[in-house]
């Protein structure tokens, strides 16, 4: 895929298109890893971070799943 460069105030930008930040998960705002490798430009997503108290307080009625049933015990397993 061919994309410009094009002048942003003082510096460069290359604008991503579409098709391509919807098949990665992109969305405005979000930060990006941004690398060297020899003389390639890699733009990767940063890798969101997640604190368990955070993902716990976004469980509610509407989202919990029901208990698993995993059978009995087969080794030292307490239940």
């Amino acid at each position: 895929m061919r994309t410009q460069v094009s002048k942003w105030g003082n510096s460069l930008a290359v604008r991503l298109p579409r098709t391509v930040t919807k098949e990665i998960g992109l969305r405005d705002g979000e930060p990006v890893e941004l690398s060297l490798e020899g003389k390639r430009i890699v733009i990767a997503p940063q890798r969101r971070r997640y604190r368990l108290g955070d993902l716990l307080r976004r469980v509610n009625a509407d989202n919990i799943h029901d208990a698993v049933e995993t059978g009995e015990a087969v080794g030292k397993e307490v239940w």
